[in-house]
């Protein structure tokens, strides 16, 4: 099977009429469009040749979004393009519009989408720079949408809003707008060295997730080398083996989000049992490609392409054993109808990983599989033979 181009028709797929691409398929359990899964889709849909398709999503945001009323790029929407909205200041989206609209533009060259998407850009830049307090963006949640562990200034939010920052300004260089260009790379700079001051651990040598939880491993703190914008590969090699220390599930392979229970203790994060994440297993295997650690890629690569093989070519957001399901099961208290239908199908779909039980959850996972394509067709620059 050629899983890399299952993974393309896995995300064509998830694209609706409209142009919007929801997570999951409409009868699993995250049938909406998350502006975060959408956008690294585009990214996987862009290094496999469709840019078209990645068009097509972003002249679907620009007519939905509303940004001049809204003010705020909302992290989840309805098939149809109405918000959907559980948890406002997710502000990481912010900056990954921008770069997936700068991504598609890199891959289309058309110059005609990138003055269509000026207003967009021009608009979230605005709006990044509100989020601005001395120096850093602060949000209310971020990529695990927690509020607990992510309110504040958070190291994925402040990564993504400063490459979104350094796209915009690239995208206004062409556009010949001098002030814009000078002042967004002015601020994504910012960000940038603010980040290496406060969000930074000199004795350990590694990013932190935030100030609040310092001591607290986190896959996100590899966010600043995942977004360009930080080539240190020491620095790199330090959190990978804090990552592989604490995050690597000794059970059955992949690694978690964070430490179960250390600071989230709700059981609603842990939606399906607290697993090991296909979607941040090809991420992390990305991060040792661009270290150049030809075996740890491929041990993550292996990984993901075994789960996928059990499912007939599908990677799910996670998988767990059938100890965490129920544990998760038998603590959960909202059962709404997709997560129901999320049930159903990892209940119907139990597999077998070093002789256990295994659940899948949300499968199959966009997300999950924009990650693989792009650790497995990296850009020529970042190739690992």
């Amino acid at each position: 099977m050629d899983l890399v181009k299952k993974s393309a028709d896995v995300i064509k797929r998830l694209q609706v009429e409209n142009g919007g691409i929801l997570a999951t398929p409409k009868d699993g359990a995250y049938p909406y469009v998350y502006v975060r899964d959408a956008v690294i889709m585009t990214k996987a849909l862009n290094r496999m040749g469709f840019s078209k398709n990645s068009k097509k999503f972003y002249y679907f945001f620009k007519k939905i979004s509303k940004l001049e009323n809204y003010n705020e790029v909302f992290h989840r929407y309805n098939p149809d393009g109405t918000p959907r909205v559980t948890r406002k200041n997710e502000n990481d989206n912010t900056g990954l519009v921008i770069h997936g609209i700068y991504d598609t533009y890199l891959s289309s060259k058309d110059d005609e989408f990138l003055k269509e998407m000026w207003p967009v850009v021009q608009k979230i830049s605005d709006i990044i720079i509100s989020y601005m307090k001395r120096g850093l963006v602060k949000t209310n949640t971020s990529i695990h949408e927690y509020e607990e562990l992510e309110k504040g200034y958070e190291i994925w939010s402040n990564s993504a809003c400063a490459r979104g920052l350094l796209d915009a300004s690239e995208i206004a260089k062409k556009m010949g707008m001098q002030k814009q260009e000078k002042l967004w790379k002015k601020k994504a700079e910012k960000i940038k060295s603010k980040m290496q001051k406060k969000l930074f651990n000199k004795k350990l040598g590694v990013f932190i997730k935030n100030k609040k939880y310092p001591s607290a491993p986190d896959i996100s703190q590899l966010a600043p080398f995942y977004f360009g914008l930080i080539d240190s590969k020491e620095i790199l090699k330090k959190t990978l083996e804090e990552v592989e220390k604490y995050l690597w599930n000794e059970e059955i392979g992949g690694y978690r989000r964070f430490r179960k229970f250390e600071i989230c203790k709700d059981w609603h994060w842990y939606t399906g049992g607290s697993g090991s994440w296909g979607v941040l297993t090809a991420w992390v295997a990305e991060s040792y490609r661009i270290l150049g650690d030809k075996k740890n890629y491929r041990r993550c690569i292996n990984w993901v392409e075994k789960i996928a093989e059990k499912s007939g070519g599908l990677i799910p957001e996670h998988i767990a054993t059938k100890d965490e399901y129920y544990e998760w099961k038998n603590h959960e208290i909202e059962f709404e109808s997709r997560i129901i239908d999320g049930m159903k199908k990892a209940e119907g779909n139990v597999e077998k990983i070093n002789g256990k039980d295994i659940y899948y959850w949300a499968n199959p996972l966009g997300w999950s599989h924009a990650e693989y394509i792009l650790a497995k067709t990296p850009a020529k620059d970042q190739d690992i033979k």
